[in-house]
């Protein structure tokens, strides 16, 4: 094996390549009824299958984005493989947005002095000064509206309990709504700014580890739709 390396993060043997990662067992879904179950590999499947896209995206990028949900349902078996396929949908955004520009791409190359592509920012940055992409068009700010609302209120009650010198504090966001300012708020902005980073920090190696990645195939899945939803000129 080499260093010395937990049997979860080493090479599977035939017996082991089918079993689900220890860290699986970890995982659980909530019932409103029932509490907290267990998942299977359906609902790993499940979780994934929704991100589709449109008939209209070239098939090299779909299939470079399939490529990215397989490897988000094979992480059921290893754990590591999340943020190998959150680096694998970024990766596909970039290459739909290198295909979608490719004029652009071509001269921002001839006027790099080492005839180098523009960065992922730039193409984004590109993409929305065209309105290829648009704030207005992406479908889950209702839900992150709200859910930023959830966070204001939950620091809020923190707060509270702090300054009342609490050791706990009863916390009930089901009245919480999202404000104006929250449904106004420029997401798409936030996204061009943290995608690029994200994408870096895989690049670049990192030890990073977590299995919260479909927000990321959303907003991947969503921008590609969008870069395709007109007729390329």
């Amino acid at each position: 094996m080499g260093a010395n390396l937990d049997s979860s993060d080493s090479l599977r043997n035939p017996q082991q390549a089918i079993e689900p990662d220890p860290r699986t067992g970890y995982l659980a879904k909530l019932d409103q009824k029932l509490g907290p179950l267990s998942i299977g590999l359906a609902d790993q499947y499940d979780a994934i299958a929704s991100y589709k896209l449109a008939a209209s995206v070239p098939e090299g990028v779909a299939i470079h984005f399939e490529t990215a949900k397989n490897l988000y349902l094979y992480a059921w078996f290893v754990f590591r493989f999340y943020p190998v396929a959150e680096q694998q949908a970024l990766a596909s955004l970039e290459f739909a947005l290198r295909e979608r520009l490719v004029d652009f791409v071509e001269e921002q190359k001839k006027r790099n002095p080492k005839g180098r592509a523009p960065s992922l920012a730039v193409l984004l940055s590109h993409a929305r000064s065209k309105d290829l992409i648009r704030n207005e068009a992406l479908t889950g700010r209702e839900g992150w509206a709200l859910e930023a609302a959830r966070q204001r209120y939950s620091q809020e009650k923190f707060r509270e309990m702090l300054a009342s010198g609490l050791g706990e504090i009863e916390l009930d966001d089901s009245h919480v709504v999202p404000t104006e300012a929250d449904l106004r708020h420029n997401w798409l902005g936030d996204v061009i700014e943290a995608i690029p980073r994200i994408r870096n920090d895989y690049a670049h190696g990192s030890p990073t580890l977590r299995h919260s990645v479909l927000h990321t195939f959303d907003v991947v899945c969503q921008l590609i739709n969008q870069l395709y939803s007109k007729g390329v000129g």
